[in-house]
Order: C-alpha cells, then sequence, then structure tokens
C-alpha cells in the first residue's frame, strides 16, 4: 500500500512538471521584434512595438511589461503619441488608437505605401512617415486630408525620422551603405544633406534637450552622435547590435533604445 502511494504521487509530481513546462513553453515573451517605444505622460508608461508578434505591449518605468493591443495590427513599426493618441506606422496605413481605452479609432491608409516605417509630427499636427521599401516619405495633413508623396534619389531606404522644430525640418537616416543624415524642409518639402556619413544601415533617430542628435546604426553596430557644434561625429555608443528606434526620455536624461533581434530594451545613461 505504501509503495502504491509512492508511485501515484510521483506519477502526479512528473504530470504536475509536464504542465509547468508546456505552460513556460507556451508562454509568450513581451516582446518579439520590438521597433518603436514611445512615453505617455498620463499614464506614466512606455509603449513598445512588437513588429513580429504584431501587438504593442506597455512598459513601467521599472521595466515591467502588460498587455496594450493585442490584435487590429499587421506589422506595427514606428510609433509616437500626439495630442493624447498613439499613432502607429503600420504597412500600408498609419493607425490612430485611443490611449486610454487602448482601441484603435481610426486607420488613415496611405495608397501605394508599401512598408511605413517611421513618423513624426510637425508643430502644426502635419504627419511625416517614411516608406522604407517604396523609398519615399509621405506627408499627411489630417485637417485637408491630403497625402503627398514625397520621392527624391537621395530617399534610399528611408528609415527613421524626427522633427527639428527650431529649424522646421525634418531629419531622415537610411538603411543603406554610408548614409548622410537628411533634412526635409517643412515648408516646402525639399530635400537636402544635412551631413554625410561614414556609417551604414541607420536605423533610429533622436534629438536631446540639449539639441544633440543621437543615431542607429546597424552596419556599424553603435549608436554615434552628433555633437551640438555639429561639427563632427562621436562613438557614444558601442557594441549595440540591432538598435531600432530610439527614444530620449528627458526625465532620466538617457535614451531608450529597442533591439529588434535580441528582443529587449535597454537604458542608456546620457552625460
Amino acid at each position: 500500500m505504501k509503495n502504491k502511494t509512492l508511485y501515484l504521487a510521483l506519477v502526479l509530481l512528473i504530470v504536475v512538471a509536464i504542465i509547468i513546462v508546456v505552460l513556460l513553453i507556451s508562454r509568450k515573451a513581451p516582446l518579439n521584434g520590438p521597433e518603436s517605444i514611445a512615453y505617455d505622460d498620463v499614464s506614466k508608461q512606455f509603449l513598445v512595438s512588437n513588429t513580429l508578434s504584431k501587438n504593442i505591449v506597455s512598459m513601467s518605468l521599472n521595466g515591467q511589461f502588460t498587455p496594450f493591443l493585442k490584435k487590429g495590427l499587421q506589422e506595427p513599426r514606428g510609433i509616437i503619441i500626439y495630442s493624447h493618441k498613439l499613432y502607429v506606422a503600420d504597412k500600408a496605413s498609419i493607425k490612430v488608437i485611443d490611449l486610454d481605452k487602448a482601441e484603435i479609432i481610426d486607420t488613415i491608409n496611405i495608397p501605394g505605401a508599401l512598408m511605413l516605417n517611421d513618423l513624426a509630427f510637425t508643430k502644426q499636427g502635419v504627419i511625416y512617415t517614411t516608406d522604407t521599401a517604396g523609398n519615399c516619405v509621405y506627408v499627411i495633413d489630417t485637417l485637408s486630408n491630403k497625402i503627398q508623396k514625397i520621392a527624391n534619389p537621395l530617399l534610399q531606404k528611408p528609415n527613421g525620422i524626427i522633427y527639428d522644430m527650431p529649424r522646421d525640418q525634418m531629419f531622415v537616416v537610411c538603411f543603406r551603405e554610408k548614409s548622410p543624415i537628411l533634412a526635409i524642409s517643412t515648408l516646402d518639402n525639399s530635400i537636402s544633406i544635412f551631413m554625410d556619413s561614414i556609417y551604414s544601415d541607420l536605423d533610429g533617430i533622436a534629438i536631446d534637450d540639449l539639441g544633440r542628435i543621437y543615431i542607429s546604426s546597424w552596419g556599424q553596430n553603435m549608436i554615434f552622435e552628433i555633437p551640438q557644434e555639429q561639427n563632427r561625429f562621436l562613438a557614444t555608443f558601442t557594441d549595440i547590435e540591432d538598435a531600432a528606434d530610439i527614444l530620449y526620455y528627458l526625465p532620466n536624461n538617457e535614451l531608450i533604445v529597442p533591439l529588434f533581434n535580441k528582443n529587449k530594451i535597454i537604458r542608456l545613461k546620457l552625460e
């Protein structure tokens, strides 16, 4: 009788162990191809786009992840918060998400778009979004519902974009060999080279409160910096692989960077 009881207990223990292993294997990791990150100052949380799992997760200030938007997206990449709404570059459209309800409330379709990547707003609320596969940038005036396509030989796999408010222009970096940093005037949408570079496969771009520009390079596995003088490049953070978009988080004076293939978020303190 004692041996039978021990046998049943052992069988039960094995069954429980198998169930635990199955649950651990089947449980989805919170990050799966994280591409972009935004900060919601109202809820005091970060939002991260998961390109491969087609969702968005929230991240607390201490790095804890919870689901935010589980469905309704195809290939979420660049995200940005404007007027307390989350805008998501999602393949051939821009999804508009209510932050309080965590639901899609509008879809801005971009005819002809192939792979919308990053996006930025002007001070007037006009959206600029890069189309990496389409080698162009789209300009969306949400008030007039007008969409303009900017095509130029300089736009070879345009990726990261950010608004340079003092000069009323957009900085654009490209996922190509020796990508220059481009400037698009928001007055007439003309394109020029802001600075040539020796860096390749550029992804994210951010500007801190001092005007220093940070750019992630897959080609050199680093985040390099254009200082305030804007007369050189600095290899500020090296040995960083697969760095996607970059968020400058002012309260901690740090860069928060999703690592696309490593499925993690790193935080880099600035001096």
